[in-house]
């Protein structure tokens, strides 16, 4: 079951960890999570060490506890290293290490085009069954109609915030939906947000006119 919250699931910094994510794009946008959240970098690194830890007393088949248990663990206090930023050359788009690392890697560059009005997107990767890893730019106040989904959705808040229902999120902040998820999301009324989202599939839009839009949007 998917839990919606400003963190993932404790399978997620399982794989992350140990390498096992499905593709680069899922490895960018953890990576940049964890660079920007501070309980998920103690995760990741608390399941490194308890990992280090274990390795020479067990093997993978003997091993009997769940990702609950190990972050359960006293481990102590762990020691966290903050990166140096990215360097940037608009400093109204701040981009993790990890996803400016990848661009330049890749040679891919931000080019935004119009989605909706206040909306801008940029599209940096496309996947073989209709993954898209991309940039969301919305205006203040802004609020993107009630949708849902036909596959996986993560969105990582880079700047600004956004609120779905009763829950806001912020800078670092990772938000998982499914495809049995509807809602509706609104950007804060304070600044701008810029997200980070790799999706699968097209978004699920009920109403014929935004149907109708999504045509020319491509998501």
């Amino acid at each position: 079951m998917t839990r919606r919250g400003n963190v993932l699931e404790d399978s997620w910094y399982l794989d992350y960890a140990a390498g096992n994510l499905e593709s680069k794009a899922h490895d960018v946008i953890m990576a940049s999570h964890v660079e920007l959240s501070d309980e998920a970098r103690e995760r990741v690194q608390t399941l490194e060490r308890v990992g280090a830890a274990l390795m020479p007393q067990a093997s993978a088949d003997t091993l009997g506890f769940s990702a609950d248990d190990v972050l359960a663990l006293d481990m102590g206090e762990v020691e966290t290293h903050l990166p140096e930023p990215a360097n940037d050359a608009d400093p109204d788009l701040p981009l993790p290490a990890p996803l400016t690392d990848w661009m330049r890697e890749t040679g891919t560059q931000v080019k935004w085009s119009f989605l909706g009005p206040g909306l801008s997107k940029a599209i940096l990767w496309r996947g073989p069954n209709g993954q898209r890893l991309w940039l969301l730019r919305a205006q203040p106040g802004v609020s993107i109609p009630n949708h849902g989904h036909n596959g996986s959705e993560l969105t990582l808040v880079l700047k600004g915030s956004f609120w779905d229902g009763e829950t806001q999120y912020r800078p670092g902040d990772l938000e998982e939906a499914h495809a049995g998820v509807e809602h509706d999301i609104r950007i804060d009324d304070a600044e701008e947000c810029v997200c980070l989202a790799l999706t699968e599939g097209k978004l699920r839009f009920d109403n014929p006119l935004l149907k109708l839009f999504q045509v020319f949007t491509g998501l």
